[in-house]
């Protein structure tokens, strides 16, 4: 195998040259060139061992009981570190007719598939992150467009619901906090991207203060928020202890959808949290501090009534246009009087939706000018989501199941044969012997001299190979 001791060769020597070379680099930079010496070198080394894989195959006997040779085909796979070219042989099954590439079948590479899974893991991972087109650019070094990444994500549809883990967990107050981001759409409409969140709590963790054991959700503005508050109602019987639950407190603006989830959640104590009753307090009196006190004031004795003459002595001087916008305010006010004097429970915390759904959803799906189909901005939503959750983002998990995975398919004769145990020991013995015999090809490895490059290739050249 003189072509990998050349191969390997040339990138020491590429190194050395990224690392000597005068030129008006920093190091950072410097270590982006050995890094694309590194990709270009993989691009050499692992067409020879697939060649060497695929004679293997092609000299075991039980595939030669089997299987004939019908031809040799070139392929092309868009990976992290390029586009791989390799060749292969392609096989008939002699009893059952069965076509396959045999090499293909025993890597996992998807028929048809021109972009390898890496990237596509690569790239909804960076879709969640940030733009399309910023993670087309990170996710190989060929070149892949950013619709290519779009119709990743439109890919994705087995997202995990929320369930309970582990055992039964034993609290006397639950929360559950719910706000919405408004998204623009391609078409110029404005919908709404729910989230909800249950956690037990908070605690202080240095400077900050930190949720326990939360759990976020996200809903579509066109599904039933009752189907919504029917999970989370399922999710809180599952994962507490219903004897010990004392108050669930639901905070958020107290819109239509939110309050639904008052049906659903049982004890449940509805909250207009502070965020929105000072926003809404302070357009009403239109950053008049005395009658934000005055109104505060009535808040905390508990007197709605002088809260209306309030109101009233407000909007009694507006013109018309400008009374109409206050009196649905102070209606908002008014109307959600019991769940603002609920902020003063004894076991009440303040809610922190505001932040997260701009952490979360905004952050990625609307802090900057977009215009989402519904379709993605759901998925990104829920990829989002799970990142929040904790829970690992994998394509090939994810992805939508095609009709011929849904469908039971018979176990292919080439799957059989790709996992006998003599067939994939024989090709782990071959490739540890073609790492065996590049290395003595190298004088470095043969001179006797122990230096640290001496070391680094030794360590190398010791790698398991597993098949």
């Amino acid at each position: 195998m003189n072509i990998l001791s050349q191969v390997i060769k040339t990138f020491l020597s590429s190194i050395g040259d990224h690392l000597t070379l005068e030129n008006p680099l920093d190091f950072g930079n410097r270590m982006e060139q050995v890094i694309t010496s590194c990709f270009h070198m993989m691009l050499l080394i692992l067409p020879v061992f697939l060649q060497e894989m695929d004679n293997t195959m092609a000299k075991d006997s039980k595939r030669k009981a089997e299987w004939e040779v019908v031809r040799k085909d070139k392929r092309e796979l868009v990976t992290s570190f390029g586009v791989l070219q390799f060749e292969r042989r392609y096989y008939r099954h002699k009893q059952t007719g069965e076509m396959a590439h045999l090499l293909d079948e025993h890597l996992g590479i998807a028929a048809h598939a021109k972009v390898n899974g890496d990237v596509r893991q690569k790239a909804i991972e960076g879709a969640e992150q940030g733009s399309y087109s910023k993670s087309a650019e990170a996710s190989t070094k060929a070149s892949l467009t950013p619709m290519s990444v779009c119709n990743y994500v439109k890919d994705l549809e087995r997202f995990p619901a929320l369930k309970a883990e582990g055992e039964k967990r034993s609290v006397k107050n639950i929360y559950v906090e719910a706000d919405e981001d408004h998204v623009g759409m391609q078409d110029g409409r404005n919908i709404q991207a729910k989230l909800i969140y249950i956690h037990e709590g908070t605690h202080q963790q240095g400077d900050r203060k930190k949720l326990i054991n939360p759990r976020y959700l996200t809903w579509p503005q066109d599904k039933d928020p009752d189907s919504l508050w029917e999970k989370v109602s399922s999710y809180i019987e599952q994962q507490y202890e219903p004897d010990v639950v004392k108050n669930i407190f639901l905070s958020g603006d107290c819109a239509s959808w939110i309050r639904t989830g008052e049906e659903w959640l049982y004890p449940c104590i509805p909250i207009l949290d502070r965020f929105h009753t000072m926003k809404a307090l302070r357009s009403l009196c239109g950053g008049q501090q005395g009658l934000i006190r005055e109104f505060l004031h009535c808040m905390r004795k508990n007197d709605p009534a002088q809260a209306s003459q309030l109101c009233k002595q407000i909007l009694a001087d507006l013109p018309g246009a400008q009374k109409k916008g206050k009196l649905k305010i102070a209606k908002y006010l008014l109307s959600n009087w019991p769940r603002i004097q609920n902020q003063r429970h004894p076991d009440a915390q303040g809610c922190s939706a505001e932040g997260h759904v701009s952490h979360i959803l905004s952050q990625r799906l609307s802090s900057r000018p977009c215009g989402w189909s519904e379709e993605n901005m759901d998925r990104i939503a829920q990829l989002r989501i799970m990142r929040a959750n904790g829970q690992l983002i994998r394509y090939e998990e994810l992805k939508r199941c095609t009709v011929n995975q849904q469908a039971e398919r018979p176990v292919s004769q080439a799957a059989v044969l790709v996992k006998t145990t003599g067939l994939r020991k024989t090709l782990a013995k071959n490739l540890k012997s073609v790492v065996h015999e590049t290395c003595r090809n190298l004088p470095i490895l043969n001179n006797g001299a122990t230096s640290p490059i001496y070391q680094a290739l030794h360590g190398l050249s010791h790698v398991h190979v597993a098949c």
